[in-house]
């Protein structure tokens, strides 16, 4: 799964699941300077952590559907 969003002229976003991790990548393509920053991060880790955030649980069950679709 990749997703690749233009957030303006200069700055784009990338977000991939690769090996179960969470992969997300900012690029900057500007005048007299070009940049990318990528995080990897692993995957049970950032949804437990979101789900954590979320109140109630019915996003537990959305959740781990999540999970286990990304092994």
């Amino acid at each position: 799964m990749e997703l690749d969003k233009s957030l303006s002229s200069e700055l784009k976003l990338d977000l991939d699941v690769k090996d179960g991790k969470i992969i997300i990548s900012v690029t900057y393509d500007g005048k007299g300077l070009d940049s990318t920053i990528s995080l990897a991060v692993e995957g049970d880790y950032f949804l437990d952590k979101l789900a954590a955030k979320i109140p109630g649980s019915i996003d537990d069950l959305v959740i781990a559907a999540i999970k286990s679709a990304m092994k």
